[in-house]
């Protein structure tokens, strides 16, 4: 049939989510724009960084786009129950843990995050050629490392101040403006968590410092990211009518 051929107990689950972000134009619209945006990016731009700059500078353009995928997809993880509308009141009455709800969809956030960094990684190294080895270790290491700090804070921002999302390509239409302004300090807030392991390669000049480092700070990522699912699975339970109030009320 047209089920997808994952197992498990959240595989339902992931099926539902994950056909709700492809789907969804929004994603479409990313999947064009990001990878031809790196590609130009890689024409233009990494030629004007001079090679006296370092190879670690070199490869922020890399890095760059390796956060940028998270920011392009923070609709589906500062929103996340945005698209539901009249279907938000299924998770309450299936026998569904609220868990394993914010895990699919935090996975389905970041398949298609990872997704548009593989793309625009791929668009770019076309164009600009591919960099050396520990710059695309780096980057998938910092991609990886991010992720859970972000969709740790996004699950709280989507259960606290949901609203409906159009399912059209309508900027600004995704977020409140308070989740916006929230997503914006949680960007900078990683950002520059993730900045220092780059400041410190630059200065000892030590390029193998970035894989290690954004390595390290994704591990600190993962167990804030466990600790945090069943304090935020309890906060989904205990707000479930007014995030159904917000999600399928007269607004939507």
């Amino acid at each position: 049939g047209s089920g997808w051929r994952i197992r498990g107990r959240l595989a339902p689950l992931l099926e539902k989510e994950g056909k709700y972000v492809l789907r969804h134009p929004v994603a479409v619209v990313l999947a064009l724009v990001v990878p031809a945006f790196a590609a130009l990016v890689a024409w233009r731009v990494s030629p004007l960084i001079p090679e006296e700059a370092g190879e670690v500078v070199r490869a922020l353009p890399l890095f760059g786009f390796a956060a940028y995928a998270h920011l392009a997809t923070q609709p589906f993880w500062l929103n996340a129950f945005g698209w539901e509308r009249g279907g938000g009141r299924t998770w309450f009455l299936a026998p569904v843990d609220p868990g394993d709800v914010l895990v699919a969809k935090n996975a389905a956030a970041y398949l298609l995050s990872l997704a548009l960094f593989v793309a625009s990684g791929a668009a770019g190294f076309a164009v600009g050629g591919s960099p050396p080895g520990w710059a695309i270790a780096g980057a998938v290491c910092l991609h990886a490392g991010m992720a859970p700090f972000f969709l740790a804070a996004g699950n709280v921002i989507s259960i606290v101040n949901p609203r409906p999302a159009p399912y059209t390509v309508q900027r600004g239409g995704h977020l409140s403006p308070v989740s916006v302004l929230a997503g914006m300090a949680v960007f900078a807030a990683g950002a520059g968590l993730f900045a220092v392991p780059v400041l410190l390669a630059i200065r000892l000049d030590r390029a193998w410092l970035l894989p290690a480092g954004f390595a390290a700070l994704g591990l600190l990522g993962a167990l804030v990211y466990r600790a945090s699912l069943p304090r935020a699975a309890r906060l989904l339970a205990a707000r479930k009518e007014p995030l159904l109030a917000a999600i399928c009320g007269d607004d939507a």
